[in-house]
């Protein structure tokens, strides 16, 4: 059988080593130079391990960025939740004008009344008090008294609380101890407060031992403060009535109790509106 001389299989085996020659031949003719493909190859590799380093820190950044994004959706709503609250009061029994045959009660009666409310009726050394401001409708009194036993005991009355008053003043409040602040201030007469501010106001973090919000019976609601230790020993009772009525006893450094303090905060003889005879019983020795 003849082959054709184009296509022998020996042809094949031939072509192979002819074409590596030739290839051999051309390179060497190149002025190739072996260090810039070196130099080539390392920057191309160190490129490459940066894009893949940036790639690698994008990506823990992202990741570690959703992670506490969804730790604070997970946190946020347990702190806000970590409060003690009760219902406020609906004030439906909030009223006007005084009464027929009855005033404001002054500042002397209401240091002359927490002076008769006191537990064990300690002897007293000096008294204080504060009339209301003529600028607001609304009542608002101030009694302090020092014990002879080392204390003192300190009530701020405030009748129709939750009423606007009549006028609105900056920074000039008669109740001491009032100065600017970015909280609002429940003791300054000038500051209408939302129930919302009512609701931060009246309530306990979850976990204070020092702190209790009760509803009481009438449906006033009691908030109870003890801080400090010892002769500074501080225990607060502020209580808010249906009608609007506001009384917080503060006792410092007193061996009073908490229960005592509520007692008196809690008892029904805090009135806005008294008696003629009542303001006139007292004296001005009990004023400042």
């Amino acid at each position: 059988m003849r082959h054709d001389e184009s296509t022998h299989p020996d042809d094949d085996l031939r072509y192979g080593p002819e074409l590596s020659r030739a290839l051999d031949t051309a390179l060497n003719d190149l002025p190739l130079r072996t260090d810039f493909l070196v130099a080539g190859a390392v920057a191309r590799g160190t490129r490459t391990r940066r894009r893949r380093r940036v790639m690698l820190w994008s990506t823990s950044v992202t990741t570690a960025a959703a992670l506490t994004a969804a730790a604070l959706l997970l946190t946020l709503p347990e702190q806000r939740a970590a409060v003690r609250t009760v219902a406020l009061p609906d004030f439906s029994a909030v009223g006007g004008s005084a009464p027929a045959g009855k005033e404001p009660v002054t500042g002397a009666a209401t240091v002359a009344l927490l002076t008769e409310l006191l537990p064990g009726e300690p002897a007293v050394t000096k008294t204080e008090s504060r009339d209301s401001d003529p600028a607001y409708t609304a009542v608002q009194t101030y009694g302090k008294v020092t014990l002879a036993e080392g204390g003192t005991v300190t009530v701020s009355f405030q009748g129709a609380f939750v009423r606007e008053a009549e006028k609105s003043r900056r920074g000039d409040s008669p109740w001491p101890g009032n100065r600017p602040t970015s909280k609002p201030d429940l003791t300054d007469p000038s500051h209408m407060p939302s129930r919302s501010e009512l609701g931060r106001h009246y309530s306990c973090p979850d976990g204070d031992d020092g702190c209790r919000i009760d509803k009481l019976g009438d449906g006033a609601v009691l908030l109870v403060r003890e801080r400090g230790s010892d002769a500074g020993t501080a225990v607060t009772a502020d209580v808010l009535r249906p009608d609007g009525t506001r009384v917080v006893v503060t006792a410092t450094g007193t061996s009073y109790r908490a229960a005592q303090i509520q007692a008196l905060a809690t008892d029904e003889r805090w009135q806005q509106w008294v008696d003629p005879a009542v303001n006139d019983a007292t004296t001005s020795t009990h004023g400042t």
